[in-house]
């Protein structure tokens, strides 16, 4: 932080104007914890990017899993002191956010990937159009499912698979899903499953061998790191997922086809940056979608290139356009 034009004494009867720099400090939440998370890995990835160009000090806490924990461990962090800027992300945040932006006002606060509309002026945040990432992957699942591919079946069904219920995705992701493999065929059954954890391999392993016995050849999963589990299953029967937020390809290049991002790292760049800047909107927030490039698909992924019919990238990139031009609305009909 640099404070311009404070008049400073130098000798009785002489005043000079000095300058005076204060470091700017950051702490960057995660409600979870980083490694084997690949949107969290991203974000601080993008965070010790943006520290390391502006000379701000960051500091990166890991919440852990126990979400009952997480409020007062952002109070702990607002209680410091230290830091000007408080960072965290997800929807499970807004709530504790706001009751510690009331308590220290001084201090700022932006949530990633979940939207405070409070209007308290020391919290920004950013939302995403996740109806416009499901969507993708939808069609996409469509599309596979509906092609010659060698795992893919006649069967045209396509599966999604959870870590948890939670408001976005029974009102966004799921819904999204279903609008894109129907918009390929209409004839497509999308099955949906929940782990109930985040963190239970064992159970998505189990849950996706159901729906490879039901039918299905491909998978979106959204099931964090109980992904694995999933990953191991699909190796096992020889069938095709669809990966979320970041590009987790390398994982399983002959199993996972293709994943939808959720650019977080350039969201959490952007927050640092306004904000040191003295320019970030407190008191409002914004929704970035394809349109503003946060939204994004492995397009460039050169496994995506290899194991993906060139007519299935061709369509995916058209798809993509008319989302980006505002031509297809996700959660209904087309404009």
């Amino acid at each position: 932080m640099i404070l311009v034009g404070r008049a400073l004494p130098l000798f009785a009867g002489l005043m000079i104007v000095g300058i005076v720099v204060l470091s700017y400090s950051v702490a960057l939440l995660i409600p979870g914890q980083v490694g084997g998370n690949p949107i969290f890995e991203s974000t601080v990835k993008g965070a010790k990017e943006m520290a390391q160009k502006l000379g701000i000090d960051l500091k990166v806490v890991e919440a852990g899993y126990n979400m009952s924990r997480w409020g007062s461990i952002l109070m702990g962090l607002s209680a410091t002191g230290k830091y000007d800027l408080i960072i965290t992300l997800t929807e499970g945040m807004p709530e504790n956010v706001e009751k510690s932006a009331r308590m220290f006002p001084r201090i700022k606060y932006a949530i990633i990937d979940g939207v405070s509309r409070s209007k308290l002026p020391n919290v920004f945040s950013i939302g995403f159009r996740d109806e416009e990432m499901s969507f993708l992957a939808g069609y996409f699942a469509g599309l596979v499912t509906t092609s010659s591919m060698e795992n893919s079946n006649s069967d045209l069904k396509v599966g999604l698979i959870a870590g948890d219920i939670y408001p976005t995705m029974m009102r966004k992701i799921k819904p999204g899903f279903e609008n894109g493999a129907k918009a390929v065929n209409e004839e497509i059954k999308v099955l949906f499953s929940v782990v109930g954890s985040w963190h239970d391999p064992k159970k998505g392993e189990e849950l996706a061998e159901m729906m490879f016995k039901e039918g299905v050849d491909v998978v979106f999963m959204v099931a964090g790191g109980s992904n694995a589990g999933i990953i191991r299953k699909a190796e096992d029967m020889k069938k095709y997922l669809i990966g979320v937020d970041a590009n987790i390809i390398h994982l399983s290049p002959n199993t996972i086809l293709a994943c939808v991002l959720k650019r977080c790292d350039l969201a959490v760049k952007y927050i640092m940056e306004k904000a040191y800047e003295g320019k970030l909107k407190f008191g409002t927030f914004e929704i970035w979608g394809v349109k503003e490039g946060a939204i994004d698909f492995t397009f460039d992924d050169p496994n995506y290139l290899r194991n993906v019919p060139n007519d299935i990238r061709v369509k995916m990139k058209g798809i993509y356009e008319e989302l980006k031009k505002g031509l297809i609305s996700p959660l209904g009909s087309s404009k």
